[in-house]
């Protein structure tokens, strides 16, 4: 199979042409969305086609020679696996989610957070008794606070953003210290250290909740690691490319030559595949029922310390994190699982934990094929996220109690526009 290297170099320019600007609606119509499309389907007829050849090819991707490198962070000699679907009769599994509302007005801010955690006790693998915690009608747990100084909006986002995971791990931590018999955890999103933007650990008060949100996440990892509990972070939507980079690297290493692979020395997979996020290039090349192979994520914590921010986290977070993409219904993109161990520990202690992982999220993904995503998370996001009653009753008691004493919230302009 040979990718035209002509139009390889044409997807190469894409984002080296000027665009067009001054254009009228005719202009756009008639030209402008066409040439739009014929590159889009330009880009999908070269993915499909590379895809293929990944396919066609993966008895000889085979990465045994390198696995065992430290520096090299595929885990796994091949890049998919199949994945049996555990019995999950009896096991109990919770999930968290949060949600956040942000109100600005001209002299002060408000935040009002929401977080809660559901727990499924699994009957069978398609039966459960569900629960909440720590409101047992799974809704009624807040927090709202008051901005009084003259902070900006985007440091004022970044500190409801903090705070909101601060209270999702707190109650983590609340739960598996009253509650002795879960096996898996479910986070909405990563397990990863939130890394703080440079400009934003210059604030003092960012500095302290950054602070106390490690001390949370360092006693989550600790009280999983006491119990024996999985805890595992599920991401809806991401657009890294970080595994699809390994890859390309990773075939690379392989020195595809005239007698082996020698179709991608021809595709120019190099170019390519920087068209390619993870999602994008694993629900093409994963089957329903598989998963890709694991790798280590650990570039997030590097990060923050070789920005010379929080240089001690490495070494107070002595965890190795890993992550692989699973492909759980026919017509959904997959997810991706993240995961942590000791630092240090085996490859095949790492393959094992992802099998088990894979095997356990599997049964609870797989319930609608048009939606790959557990139950227990869908379930938390619907009671997490807020109502616009519910805004609605809090803020109001709020503007009351102020109206007595005369003081009045006065909206930013873009949202009071009179016209």
């Amino acid at each position: 199979m040979t990718l035209d290297s002509k139009k390889i170099e044409a997807i190469e320019n894409l984002e080296t042409e000027q665009i067009p600007f001054g254009l009228t609606k005719e202009q756009i119509f008639s030209n402008n969305l066409k040439l739009i499309a014929n590159k889009l389907i330009n880009l999908e007829h070269h993915k499909i086609q590379f895809s293929e050849l990944l396919l066609k090819n993966l008895d000889k991707l085979d990465f045994s020679d390198f696995v065992d490198d430290p520096y090299f962070l595929i885990k796994e000699k091949r890049i998919k696996t199949r994945v049996e679907a555990s019995n999950i009769y009896g096991l109990n599994y919770a999930c968290v989610d949060g949600s956040s509302v942000l109100k600005n007005f001209m002299n002060i801010d408000f935040s009002f957070l929401k977080a809660i955690v559901v727990k499924y006790y699994f009957k069978d693998n398609f039966n459960a008794d569900i629960s909440y915690f720590p409101d047992l009608n799974g809704f009624n747990n807040y927090a709202i606070e008051g901005n009084y100084l003259n902070t900006e909006e985007q440091v004022m986002d970044a500190k409801v953003s903090l705070d909101l995971r601060f209270m999702e791990l707190n109650l983590l931590n609340e739960l598996l210290t009253r509650e002795s018999d879960i096996d898996l955890i479910i986070i909405d999103g990563s397990i990863l250290i939130t890394p703080i933007n440079l400009i934003f650990s210059k604030n003092y008060e960012i500095s302290q909740t950054y602070d106390k949100l490690l001390q949370e996440y360092q006693k989550l990892y600790y009280n999983c690691k006491e119990n024996r509990v999985l805890l595992v972070g599920v991401i809806k939507d991401t657009k890294t490319s970080a595994l699809t980079n390994e890859l390309r690297e990773a075939i690379n290493l392989l020195k595809p030559n005239t007698i082996n692979l020698q179709h991608f020395l021809t595709s120019n997979y190099r170019i390519l595949m920087d068209y390619f996020t993870d999602l994008d290039l694993f629900n093409r090349v994963l089957e329903k029922g598989e998963r890709s192979c694991v790798f280590k994520i650990k570039r997030e914590i590097d990060k923050i310390r070789d920005d010379g921010i929080k240089k001690e986290i490495p070494y107070y977070f002595p965890l190795d994190f890993h992550a692989f993409y699973l492909k759980s219904v026919r017509h959904d993109f997959p997810i991706r699982i993240e995961f942590f161990l000791e630092k240090g520990s085996s490859r095949n202690d790492v393959i094992s934990k992802a099998n088990l992982i894979a095997s356990l999220l599997l049964p609870i993904s797989s319930c609608n094929e048009n939606y790959a995503l557990p139950i227990p998370q869908i379930e938390a996001h619907k009671r997490a996220t807020f109502k616009p009653s519910e805004i609605d009753f809090l803020f109001n008691n709020l503007v009351r109690s102020l109206h007595k004493h005369g003081l009045q919230l006065v909206e930013k302009r873009r949202n009071r526009r009179p016209f």
